[in-house]
């Protein structure tokens, strides 16, 4: 038996919408809190799976994990948001971050990136509270906005994703939680997020127990590991390779090394599975995965709820023997989630 844990899911949309549709018909009785989509790279939108979402269920948490403010301009996001928010009755959460490899198609200058964050970050709770708002920056400007509509809530959820120390700071200092980028599922990784944050959250007076923290981990079950640990490893790699904090994996426990390893890589995307595996260390694999049978992962979410996790947000990849629905349903058999 595993202690209780909350959970909560996020979808990667660029699957067959019938897919995501049978996940989001199962998702409640399977008892996750929040359904998240992400919305990264030129994938379906995320605003028109988060309607059907919506009006599909009747509970749980729904939104973008996680949007941005170069690719979407934040008073738009606002807007969004706010009519999310309506049609789901009050369900809606935003998760806003760097935009991680879906800012690397329109070549967006990022060197200001916290600044942008917490700037956007600030418009769109002004926006959605009624304010008036003008804000310019070389990102985006807003002149004289306002929302032309009242929204249900003055307040919605912000949880900021990202895994580097700044990141998790600003979070700490702003959000009101954040989702812990992949690459921190370890005792020292865990120790290392709750410390940024603190710092954060003592940087403007604010209690660090208040902060909803929310672990991510890429997951997938099969009874040959190997296809579970292929179905991830495209996604570990270009992390590592392209967006993931070497700073936070270092803080995590990961050897220079096998880092570098994956880094010295080639183009990703021409590269087999089974290759890619190959140049990914179990000890690098293992910060971002809870992968194998179901034997398996059940035991590592053991590990982790022991460890002090309190919120796993699950990103599940299907492989050869089980779909997305079938992961999720899996992990529920866990009794590690809250219903």
């Amino acid at each position: 038996m595993i202690s209780k844990c909350e959970t909560s899911a996020v979808f990667i949309a660029n699957k067959p919408l019938q897919d995501f549709i049978d996940v989001v018909d199962s998702i409640e009785d399977l008892g996750y809190q929040d359904l998240f989509i992400a919305d990264q790279a030129l994938r379906k939108n995320i605003y028109a799976w988060a309607t059907l979402a919506a009006t599909r269920t009747n509970k749980i948490g729904i939104g973008p994990s996680v949007t941005n403010a170069y690719t979407r301009n934040p008073g738009l996001t606002a807007a969004s948001m706010a009519t999310l928010d309506e049609l789901s009755n009050g369900r809606a959460k935003l998760g806003f971050g760097a935009g991680g490899h879906g800012i690397d198609k329109f070549g967006y200058d990022q060197s200001k990136l916290i600044g942008t964050m917490k700037d956007a970050i600030d418009t769109i709770q002004h926006l959605i509270s009624g304010e008036k708002v003008t804000s310019i920056r070389d990102e985006f400007s807003l002149h004289e906005a306002q929302l032309e509509f009242k929204p249900v809530r003055n307040k919605i959820p912000i949880y900021v994703g990202g895994r580097g120390p700044q990141l998790l700071s600003l979070a700490g200092a702003v959000a009101d939680g954040a989702f812990l980028g992949g690459g921190l599922l370890s005792s020292s990784g865990i120790k290392y997020a709750q410390e940024r944050i603190s710092i954060g959250a003592n940087s403007t007076d604010r209690d660090p127990r208040d902060i909803d923290l929310r672990y991510l981990a890429f997951v997938s079950v099969s009874q040959n590991k190997e296809k579970s640990l292929n179905a991830a490893a495209w996604f570990i790699s270009m992390l590592t390779k392209r967006h993931a904090s070497i700073t936070a994996l270092k803080a995590a426990g990961a050897e220079d090394s096998h880092i570098q390893k994956v880094k010295e890589l080639g183009d990703i995307d021409s590269i087999s599975p089974s290759t890619l595996l190959n140049s990914i260390s179990p000890e690098l694999m293992d910060l971002y995965t809870i992968v194998g049978s179901s034997e398996d992962c059940q035991a590592r979410v053991g590990e982790l709820v022991d460890m002090g996790i309190k919120h796993l947000t699950l990103v599940p990849f299907s492989n050869e023997e089980k779909n997305i629905l079938e992961i999720l349903e899996i992990f529920s058999d866990f009794n590690c989630i809250s219903n």
